[in-house]
This record gives structure tokens, sequence and C-alpha cells, in this order.
């Protein structure tokens, strides 16, 4: 019977029914796309957590006077094997624009920080002998220049040879897919000079298993030794690249969208519920309720509201990759929009008929009678 009151409905209100499946089908695929960005945003944090650098602090040396680079590579003789450095805020000339990457240094043996899909990492003797090789994200790839059986990429005038290439096969990570990481000895001469010019050293130090304070009491007693006069000030590590959930703004967005939509249902259903008068009446006439009256009312809407959320997926899913593009992050179906799509279907019925069943069930089969 609902089938069949639908197709009345659509043969008699084409173009109002057709605004309301629109209406809904459009906010059930913007509702799809902010539950997406949600999904993403707490994957970007997790991701974050899990390749920051371990047990970490920032380090902040004003120097009195313009330092010498091979003596602040002595600042940090006698730290634990396993502590890195990590020299933050640089950037280096990558053809028309500049590129950040990440100067890493280890006295004694290098700790992979970040999964290679290919490759491995750069040894403390590339380290020590300032060889100019770097990790490379494979989201980067496409600034790689291929020589013969070797790749190589750019920074300014220097040449650095790819080793690795940083991701997890099969898997998009965002927070190191574009990463560029280098010997901190490896710095372009001119780079080297425009850090030390600023008698300014912003680092990182870290370790996987352990704390790192006692390497930043080495790192102290070094500078009082190799910079007298020099102040050094320590910090809780706080990643440059954090990815922050705006659950609030996505969600306001999301029912706003949604609410417009179902406003608009509303005003579409109480002018059929006008149209109908005469068949309601006639329907009470017969020894229908209002209870059957109301239930015809919501499995209609029920409906339409499957109806576009059929319609929306299926919007989705054929322009994936454009939404995708303008979006700037991966959209996808999962568990989430299925369940959401359900308690859409029956919100939006209950919402929508609220206004119609009550002007239905104030039908009277005698006034629609005296009027004919």
């Amino acid at each position: 019977m609902i089938f069949y009151s639908i197709k009345n409905q659509l043969k008699a209100h084409p173009i109002t029914t057709f605004f309301i499946v629109l209406g809904l089908s459009l906010s059930v695929l913007m509702i799809s796309v902010g539950i997406s960005s949600i999904n993403y945003s707490q994957l970007l944090e997790q991701e974050q957590a899990r390749y920051q650098p371990r047990h970490a602090v920032s380090v902040d040396i004003t120097f009195a006077k313009e330092p010498n680079w091979q003596h602040i590579l002595e600042l940090f003789e006698s730290i634990d094997p396993q502590t890195g450095v990590i020299l933050e805020d640089v950037i280096l000339p990558h053809r028309d624009a500049m590129m950040a990457v990440t100067p890493e240094y280890w006295t004694k043996e290098v700790v992979e920080r970040f999964p290679l899909t290919q490759g491995r990492y750069f040894t403390i003797k590339e380290i020590k002998r300032g060889e100019k090789v770097a990790l490379v994200g494979k989201e980067r790839m496409e600034d790689v220049i291929i020589e013969g059986s070797e790749q190589y990429l750019m920074a300014g005038r220097d040449k650095y040879k790819v080793i690795g290439i940083i991701g997890v096969k099969g898997k998009k990570t965002r927070a190191i897919d574009y990463q560029v990481v280098i010997p901190m000895t490896s710095l372009p001469a001119d780079t080297i000079n425009k850090l030390t010019s600023t008698k300014q050293l912003h680092f990182t130090i870290h370790n996987p298993v352990k704390d790192t304070y006692p390497d930043e009491k080495i790192i102290r007693n070094n500078m009082e030794q190799l910079f007298p006069e020099t102040q050094m000030d320590v910090s809780p590590y706080m990643s440059k690249t954090m990815f922050h959930v705006e659950l609030s703004e996505r969600l306001s967005l999301m029912v706003m969208i949604y609410l417009l939509a179902i406003v608009n249902a509303i005003n579409l259903t109480s002018y059929w519920i006008q149209e109908r008068t005469y068949e309601i009446g006639i329907k009470k006439a017969f020894g229908y309720s209002n209870y059957d009256i109301v239930s015809m009312l919501f499995w209609e809407m029920c409906l339409i509201s499957s109806t576009s959320v059929i319609i929306g997926y299926t919007i989705q899913l054929v322009f994936n990759r454009v939404i995708e593009q303008w979006i700037d992050y991966p959209i996808d179906i999962s568990i989430t929009h299925l369940s959401t799509a359900v308690l859409f279907v029956v919100f939006s019925a209950v919402l929508t008929i609220i206004i119609p069943a009550i002007k239905a069930i104030k039908i009277q089969p005698v006034d629609v009678m005296n009027r004919r």
C-alpha cells in the first residue's frame, strides 16, 4: 500500500517530490562528507601521535656570537647512543619554491623513526661523512628525478641521492608521506651560514626508550665549555604539524544543512496534506484511524528518506575522486556512515511528518463530505 501511495504522490506532485528527495540527498552527501572528515582528522591525530619523537624535548639556544658549525655538532658529544637530534625550522630551495626538510643527527647509531616502503635508512657513516642522501615520503616522489638506476632530490644546487621511500605500503599516512629527511651534517653550506648567522638554534632531542634529561644536562655542559655566555632554554616538545579535529564547527555545518533540508521537506509535505484532505477524509470514513493515517505518512517518508540516502551515497561513489580533490581528504562509506543512514531515515521521517500528521488528525470525514 505504501508503494502504491508513493506512486500516486509522484504522479500528483512530481516537482515537490523531486525537491524533497534532492534536499535530503544533498543533506545525506554533506553529512557523509562531514563524517569522513571527522574520521580522517582522528586518523591523522593517531598517526601523528604514532610517528612523533618519543621522550622528546625542544631546545632553544641563543649564542652570544655567531657559532662555528663544527662546534654545534660537538654539543651532542657523549649523549646517549639512542638519543637523536632533529634540527627544526629548516627549509631548502626546491625548484621555484621552498621545501621543508627534517635534518636528523645521531652520534653512534641510527634509530629508524619512519617506516619505509623501499630502500633503507641512512647509516651512521653517512651522517659522519655528511653524505647527501635523503629519505623521501612517497607523496613527494613527483619531486624526484631519475638518472640511470638512481633517484635524486634537488635542493637548490645540491643533489641528494634518494635511498629510501617513507610510508606504509598500501596505505596513505599523511603524517609521514610528505616528509623529507636528510642527515643534519649534509645541509648545504649556504643554509648552514644562514642558520649560524641568526645566532639561534632550535632543535629537538628524543629517545625511543628513555627520558632525555641526562642528555639535556650533557648538552648544557658542552655548551658552557664551547659557547660561554650562551643561553639555553628547554621546553616540552610540541609538534609543528598538529592536526586538530574541529568537531563543533563541522557538526554545526552538518546540522544546519540537515535542518534546512528538513524545513524544506516539512513545507512541501504540509502542502501535500492540503492536497490530500479529501483522500484522508474518505479513508477515515472507511474506518482508517488516526494511527493508520500517521503510520501511512511515516512509512511514506521513510521510503522517500531511504531513496534519498541511496541517491546521496550513489553520488558520493560516482564522484568520489572529484569530491576528494575538492576537500583534500579521502571519503569512504564506513559502518558509521551506514549507521548514520538508518538514523537519518528514521529521524527525517519523524521530523517531517509531525506538522502534516497534526493537520491530518484534524481532518474530519463529515467536513470533507460537506465541502463536496
